[in-house]
């Protein structure tokens, strides 16, 4: 006959394979939102020009015959073939010699070859599109911010825009990273030469697409949109302080919170949405971004590690060594054909925390979609940002790092709220525990202050002070000692198992005592650094003592044994008994109470009996080392 206390039932084990079915739908469903992110990303970028209406740009030329620009709440991009003038200002330098050839916006010119030998990173350019059936009477202004180097537009000879200061000396080119002069230029409905002059620099050129905006004359355009951008900086500012502040009060230990909120805001601070608006150069924000990038990366495995994700110490100093390795790289081959490579493959690293959320076997499902949504909003801001940095991009990423900044917050908040819930659960269930263990407890004293074994514990001891008064004065200290024991038990919830272990050697000398010492017990104790509830073991060998037959055999034996296995303690009570009905013994009060202790550590206690004798095992979970 086998019965099992405290283990897991059907309903139990379908509920773990479901846990672990949905982590594994979680591990394979990151990637695969990932990859459909990028392959919509650069879908949307490929088809940028029809669904915002922009002219296609082909071989030197756009057609604006069906593009209404007055109408148009964005700009046009002008991202295709332009005719590329390598080391030539043409228009003011009034150069009229035919074009080195041809080259799409972005890109980059180095290693391109247009028959006289591969170019250098270094250098300066010029670059011309003609524009055609644009109406008349419309100011327009061709520009682009965020820019890696200084440039300046010229509409039919004319300046129209300008940003930085402009150098066939590199050392002499100022970059700002921001158009300073607008001037807009007024369509008389023929065609018009747009010129784009790059300032000596080595960054491989222009490694993103101007734009040409509709503009009223006068104005500078996009200053509604600076406005916009300090409204959502000020905005973030609130958001994150407070978030800041309510990690820091009410989880004071947990620091990898509000850390790694800091990191998330300094690298939105030196973004390329942010570096307009603060005045930032291109390359501090670069270098800065990508600093507070691999930071945000780190905090966030360090707090999935203190919520319990298998993230080993080693991952930090690879992802350390990593980050540098790769960073070193892109900034090293930056304005080359291989700056993308190394770029992505950083990215690829930064997807590492990923596989962590979904081994991490606490995480209940709102952290796993909460914890989920969040990483995909940072790395897709970390993806986009990278992404126009290279010139991977035709259009702007604006205002996409504030909203998913915005949206982070969100699940930020999401998981204070719950951990405040949990918190305040776990404070309720604590206290009715308490309550139980002291019900537990009372009741664990009623069942062993039995009148019988004290009346039967009495006369043994009566008899044995005829046999001598040494003999007698033993029987009352053990007998003394097992009230105690049991009298103490309430201020003493959890003991070294030793203890435990002297305790039942106290109880079976005084079982000897009544029954003349027919039954042996043995010890074979190879483990013992655990604790376990007072009074969980001994009832076990009380009831092979009870029910098991023991005194009628003249070989009756109880062996009280320890091990440990993995990060297991086991405890086994064995007798050679005739055994017992363990359904019936389960509802007693000794093996009632000894299971409620023993959950109370998360322990499973099994009871097996049949006609060779009952075994009854105890698995006690011991702490993991960090």
């Amino acid at each position: 006959m086998s019965y099992s206390i405290g283990t897991m039932d059907m309903s139990e084990i379908k509920k773990l394979s479901k846990q672990k079915i949905s982590r594994a739908a979680f591990l394979a469903a990151m990637p695969i939102l990932a990859a459909l992110f990028i392959l919509g990303l650069f879908l949307f970028n490929s088809h940028y020009t029809e669904i915002y209406d922009s002219p296609r740009v082909d071989n030197g030329t756009a057609d604006f015959k069906n593009t209404e620009l007055t109408a148009r709440g964005v700009g046009c991009n002008l991202a295709g073939e332009w005719e590329f003038f390598y080391n030539k200002w043409i228009a003011t330098d009034d150069y009229a010699g035919a074009p080195d050839g041809m080259i799409s916006l972005p890109d980059v010119w180095t290693y391109k070859d247009f028959g006289n030998g591969k170019l250098p990173r270094g250098g300066y350019a010029s670059y011309r599109l003609y524009a055609n059936n644009i109406r008349s009477g419309v100011n327009i202004v061709v520009s682009r911010n965020h820019s890696d180097f200084a440039y300046r537009v010229f509409i039919n000879g004319v300046l129209n825009a300008s940003g930085g200061t402009l150098s066939k000396d590199a050392s002499k080119t100022k970059v700002t990273g921001k158009t300073e002069i607008k001037r807009p230029y007024r369509t008389d409905g023929g065609p018009v030469e747009i010129v784009l002059e790059v300032s000596a620099n080595n960054v491989g050129g222009f490694n993103c697409a101007p734009w040409l905006y509709a503009a009223t004359a006068g104005v500078s355009y996009g200053t509604g949109w600076r406005s916009v951008n300090y409204t959502a900086l000020g905005i973030t500012t609130a958001a994150v302080i407070i978030s800041i502040l309510s990690y820091a009060f009410f989880f004071r230990r947990d620091i990898t919170v509000p850390c790694f909120m800091l990191a998330l805001y300094l690298h939105f601070l030196f973004s390329k949405d942010m570096m307009y608006v603060l005045g930032v150069t291109p390359a501090v924000s670069a270098v800065i971004g990508y600093i507070t990038a691999a930071a945000v990366v780190m905090l966030f495995a360090a707090h999935l590690y203190r919520c319990g994700a298998p993230i080993k110490r080693s991952f930090a100093a690879t992802f350390a060594a990593t980050s540098v390795v790769f960073s070193a790289l892109l900034f090293a081959f930056y304005g080359t054909p291989l700056a993308p490579i190394f770029g992505y493959i950083q990215f690829g690293v930064w997807l590492s925390p990923i596989i962590p959320i979904a081994f991490n076997k606490s995480f209940s499902a709102l952290q796993y979609v909460v914890y989920g949504i969040m990483y995909l909003l940072i790395l897709s801001v970390f993806f986009f940002e990278l992404s126009d940095r290279l010139g991977q991009l035709v259009f702007g990423t604006e205002f996409i790092f504030t909203l998913e900044l915005m949206g982070i917050i969100c699940c930020l908040a999401a998981l204070y709220l719950y951990r405040t819930a949990k918190t305040a659960r776990s404070a309720l269930r604590a206290s009715e525990l308490e309550r139980e263990l002291d019900a537990v407890k009372s009741q664990a004293l009623i069942a062993q202050i039995k009148p019988h074994f004290i009346y039967n514990s009495l006369t043994a001891i009566q008899a044995r002070y005829r046999e001598g008064m040494r003999e007698g004065d033993k029987a009352i200290e053990q007998f003394a000692a097992h009230l105690r024991l049991i009298t103490d038990s309430k201020s003493n919830d959890i003991i070294p198992f030793d203890d435990e272990v002297r305790n039942v050697l106290n109880y079976f000398e005084l079982e000897n005592l009544r029954t003349g010492g027919k039954v042996t017990l043995l010890l074979d104790l190879d483990y013992t650094d655990f604790n376990v509830p007072v009074l969980s073991i001994q009832p076990l060998v009380e009831n092979s003592v009870k029910h098991g037959g023991l005194r009628c055999k003249d070989d009756g034996c109880i062996t009280l044994s320890s091990y440990r296995t993995d990060m297991t303690a086991v405890v086994t009570v064995k007798d050679n008994g005739h055994g017992f009905d363990a359904t019936s013994a389960n509802d007693g009060v000794g093996l009632s109470n000894t299971k409620k202790r023993l959950e109370m550590i998360n322990a499973e206690l099994t009871v097996e009996s049949d006609g060779g004798g009952t075994t009854a095992t105890i698995k006690i979970p011991l702490e993991q080392d960090r």
